[in-house]
């Protein structure tokens, strides 16, 4: 549960971002939105391949050649 919970904080904290960016009237808060909108688009990544990695870890997915 926590997961969601912190992936939702992280895309609302990278939304903020964006409408720092759009209303920026100096090239600092521009910066900042645009950086802390990058951060909560990688942040929510991450988190999906961790995921992904814990899954199949846990199913213990190994690739099998067949040779004939």
């Amino acid at each position: 549960m926590s997961h969601w919970i912190m992936g939702i904080f992280t895309g609302l904290l990278g939304l903020v971002g964006l409408f720092m960016a759009g209303a920026a009237r100096d090239f600092g808060i521009l910066a900042f939105g645009l950086a802390l909108a990058v951060f909560g688009a990688g942040f929510c990544w991450w988190m999906i391949k961790t995921s992904f990695d814990e899954e199949e870890e846990a199913a213990g997915s190994r690739v099998v050649i067949r040779e004939k």
